[in-house]
């Protein structure tokens, strides 16, 4: 594809901090779009609980917080309204809303990130927020990319004709699996428009894998030699459940009683990598809990949660088998060729799986059990070499798929150039 050799500047809405998955989808898109512009910037208007964090990137990106002072959120709400009737009353901006408005009025392309399902029931608490920043794009009469996140399920009716409105705001409309595309065109129904079907973004980016001897060092050597199991669990709530707790002690056991099983059938050493990080909502208290519950034979350790997404991906990659239950763990483990077994509590692991025909090795949170889970982790490891050239003829697959992603991006910034430009 050819590269765009004039200027570009793409604002970014809706990347949810404190995630290693969202984090590496975010760098690997950055990284794409750098490859077919070659003068960009970016504005990113980021999320964190803890907002001392920021996120490094090698490409120019100008960093802009949507936690906002309810003072400040209140003029930004009261500005974008006045918009629509034709004035700009910008003393209603504050410190943090006038360098965002100002990002909305100079950008070429706005593009909500990779990520969700933002938009759909399952994230129903915020899901106004995120259209609203995909709707201040559509203020400002700049195109806008949706860049292959998940979305849906849509069952929550009520905001269905405002969820309807906002999708046809979309000049292109790409989601990374099909179960994503399916809650879409349902929402849809007969006002049917192009849906692209491509690939998570974190694909389009290739790590290899640490060194063992490097991370284990000589005081561990030993444990190079070992079965090494790489572990992403998840403290889920069960949204909606009878019993939330029971489900929730019922999956700790699960977890704990396979990687006993393991043990006591061979020499292993189990890598329990956070997703979640930055002191507010993190993962590794949860870790450790679970951790407790295993019995004094199996080796364990909680990877440095400081241990970026680039660093996590080498680590996933040096492994021989994984348990994931969360969805980018399951994407990083077998873009390294590394065979998972998934745990998914929502649809888009699910339809990861389903891209790379492994919906086998793929459960349900809500009904795994040890014998099932033990059993498909044997199956893992007694067919590797087998499982492994299965993925090294698919992912390349999806690989292209994800880059698509950004070449339709780039497409669309240069009709729009072609048409006289945006806004």
């Amino acid at each position: 594809m050819a590269v765009c050799e004039s200027p570009v500047h793409i604002l970014i809405a809706n990347q949810h901090g404190e995630n290693r998955g969202d984090e590496a989808a975010m760098r690997a898109m950055l990284n794409n779009f750098s490859e077919h512009l070659s003068s960009v910037r970016f504005t990113l208007l980021y999320q964190f609980r803890n907002r001392s964090l920021r996120l490094r990137f090698e490409q120019p990106v100008e960093d802009l917080p949507i936690v906002l002072p309810i003072r400040e959120a209140l003029g930004l709400a009261l500005y974008s309204a006045a918009r629509v009737l034709g004035f700009r009353p910008r003393f209603l901006l504050g410190r943090h809303t006038a360098p965002m408005i100002r990002a909305y009025e100079e950008t070429d392309l706005v593009v909500s990130a990779p990520g969700g399902p933002y938009f759909g029931d399952l994230y129903a608490g915020h899901e106004l927020v995120h259209w609203f920043l995909v709707w201040l794009g559509h203020l400002h009469g700049k195109p806008l990319f949706l860049y292959a996140p998940s979305a849906g399920p849509f069952r929550v009716r009520v905001l269905n004709p405002f969820r309807r409105w906002l999708f046809r705001r979309f000049d292109v409309v790409c989601l990374r699996e099909s179960r994503s595309a399916a809650h879409v065109r349902e929402l849809l129904g007969s006002e049917q428009r192009p849906l692209h079907v491509t690939a998570d973004s974190a694909l389009g980016r290739q790590f290899e894998a640490r060194s063992r001897n490097d991370y284990f060092g000589e005081e561990r050597a030993e444990l190079a030699g070992r079965t090494l199991v790489t572990v992403s669990a998840i403290d889920h709530l069960y949204p909606g459940a009878r019993d939330p707790s029971a489900l929730r002690d019922r999956y700790d056991q699960t977890l704990v009683e396979v990687l006993e099983r393991l043990a006591h059938k061979q020499p292993c050493h189990v890598l329990l990598l956070p997703q979640l990080y930055g002191g507010i909502k993190d993962d590794v208290p949860y870790l450790e809990k679970l951790c407790g519950l295993l019995e004094p034979e199996v080796s364990w350790e909680i990877v440095d949660p400081a241990a970026d997404s680039d660093e996590q991906q080498r680590i996933f990659a040096m492994a021989d088998v994984c348990i994931a239950s969360r969805y980018h763990p399951t994407i990083f483990s077998h873009a390294a060729g590394v065979p998972a077994i998934c745990i998914y509590y929502e649809h888009k692991a699910l339809g990861f799986m389903e891209q790379l025909g492994l919906e086998e090795f793929a459960f349900a949170i809500e009904e795994i059990d040890p014998d099932s889970l033990s059993n498909a982790l044997d199956e893992l490891l007694r067919t590797r070499e087998q499982r492994v050239r299965h993925l090294e003829r698919e992912i390349p697959k999806l690989r292209e798929m994800s880059r698509r992603t950004t070449e339709l991006a780039v497409e669309l910034l240069l009709e729009r150039r072609a048409d006289g430009g945006a806004g």
